[in-house]
């Protein structure tokens, strides 16, 4: 695992807007800017769970199934 799977609820909330945010934009140079970001907060979501297209509802999921936990 490259990042980690354990968030904290601020991290979480901050990674969610992020998500929205990569969901809307259709700059390259700023998805690339978004993805940098989450990175930071420890989320790499094609390396660890081979996600292309972050979505919230991916990231749900992520949490449903016990990928990521929210601390």
């Amino acid at each position: 695992m490259k990042g980690k799977n354990v968030f904290t609820k601020q991290e979480e909330m901050a990674l969610r807007q992020l998500i929205r945010r990569l969901e809307n934009s259709v700059n390259q140079d700023e998805k690339k800017r978004i993805r940098s970001k989450m990175r930071k907060i420890g989320f790499y979501g094609g390396d660890d769970w081979n996600v292309r297209g972050m979505t919230e509802a991916i990231f749900d999921d992520l949490i449903r199934i016990g990928k990521i936990r929210i601390v």
